[in-house]
């Protein structure tokens, strides 16, 4: 069987030569299993002993001799699958791992696992310092079109600039490659990166199956996590929450909506974020303590998901949009060998920016437009931002639905979303 490459493979393979514990997680039915079981072996030409905690035999072996059975393990490759299913694991493990360092013995364990909320309370308990982490997103869209190039973002990132060559690269491309790139795009935005979707060929085939994914996740992460009495009202504030994608929201107001404590709606946001169903950002200010006070924006990423998430209820064609997007810049910014931070900019005069990518000593100001065309106007407010940070930005980038690549006003770069994430 073809698999699809994944995008975090590279930078994966490479801290796998440092690191002898790596941790992947995720949500369900990202592919992390297919990367550890299919792609990884392949690419380390390295046997692997692979198990899964999802079976309750392996869980009930491994809580009465895991030191044994893991000592007893031959392959340089191990992949635990689904490691929160057994939190008893962790001080076995980190036994088996020092000793194994100690003696010069080299094996690689991989551990994987769909609940940061059970897992990461572990991994900082047990394992800190010892561990490479890793999140596998759902496809992006370089993904999918199996772009053999990086996305355009990483080129200007790495290089703090847009040049003039770009431009001229940009006009060389073929017309039936961006006819694929914006049918691929468009489907992508449709219908999400969830890789059972994208195996599937029909609507009806593509909503049944995140219709039974969101069942699954109600019925079986949010019990396995334990913390939610009301399964009913949670997934009523999942869809309530779900439709402010995109938006500043307030906790006390969506506890009004639905009656409920505004504890209880902290205790479904966490769980949803831990569960890699939502995220939240943070608006920027130049006073690092005032990041965090600030009401921030909701997200959930996934435009297939949150179709059924919403049914019949709509949210706006812009705040879909910048939710694709926000979720796009998540995919990319793993990727960088330094990830970046992201923000959105808010000012009390009513200036906006969606997202702010602050690296070291640069700030890259994004607009988002949900069109396919942009004009002058549309870069007021970068341009009055780079005006303001002139030490940390020196350009801005509107990305949009559109097939032009141009210079909209001064360092104000309108670029098609296809192309700023896609590397066609």
């Amino acid at each position: 069987m073809d698999y699809l490459k994944r995008s975090i493979t590279d930078v994966l393979l490479s801290r796998i030569n440092n690191e002898q514990l790596v941790v992947i997680t995720g949500a369900r039915q990202t592919g992390k299993t297919t990367l550890c079981e299919n792609l990884l072996p392949k690419l380390l030409n390295l046997p692997i002993t692979y198990i899964s905690f999802d079976d309750p035999d392996e869980r009930l072996r491994f809580q009465h001799s895991a030191i044994t059975i893991l000592e007893s393990i031959e392959t340089q490759l191990i992949i635990l699958d689904e490691v929160q299913k057994i939190p008893s694991l962790f001080d076995p493990l980190k036994y088996v791992v020092d000793k194994q360092r100690k003696s010069g013995l080299k094996k690689i364990y991989i551990l994987t696992g769909s609940s940061q909320l059970l897992l990461m309370k572990k991994i900082k308990e047990t394992l800190a310092g010892r561990v490479a982490l890793f999140n596998l997103y759902p496809f992006s869209l370089s993904e999918v079109l199996m772009a053999g190039d990086f996305p355009f973002m990483t080129k200007i990132w790495k290089e703090k600039t847009l040049k003039e060559k770009y431009l001229k690269k940009f006009n060389t491309i073929l017309p039936e490659v961006v006819r694929n790139a914006i049918n691929v795009r468009s489907e992508h935005q449709l219908w999400g990166g969830y890789p059972p979707v994208w195996k599937r060929k029909t609507k009806e085939e593509k909503i049944n199956w995140l219709k039974d994914y969101r069942k699954t996740y109600l019925e079986r992460d949010i019990f396995d996590v334990g913390q939610v009495a009301n399964i009913d009202n949670f997934a009523i504030a999942q869809k309530l929450l779900c439709a402010r994608t995109g938006q500043i929201f307030s906790i006390s107001e969506v506890a009004r909506d639905l009656s409920l404590a505004v504890n209880t709606i902290k205790r479904y946001i966490n769980l949803l974020t831990m569960s890699f169903q939502c995220y939240l950002l943070y608006p920027y200010y130049e006073n690092i303590g005032k990041r965090f006070i600030k009401s921030p924006k909701i997200f959930f990423p996934d435009m297939g998901l949150n179709k059924v998430i919403l049914g019949d209820t709509k949210v706006s064609s812009g705040a879909s949009y910048e939710t694709w997007v926000f979720f796009e810049i998540m995919k990319w910014k793993q990727l960088q060998p330094v990830e970046p931070d992201i923000f959105f900019y808010r000012t009390a005069g009513g200036l906006e920016i969606d997202f702010l990518i602050c690296g070291e000593g640069i700030i890259l100001p994004i607009e988002v437009k949900a069109t396919e065309r942009v004009s002058y106007a549309d870069g007021r407010n970068l341009e009055y931002f780079i005006s303001e940070h002139k030490k940390t930005s020196s350009f801005g980038i509107i990305v949009y639905r559109g097939k032009d690549f141009k210079e909209i006003r001064t360092n104000i770069w309108a670029i098609p979303d296809w192309y700023l994430f896609g590397g066609v």
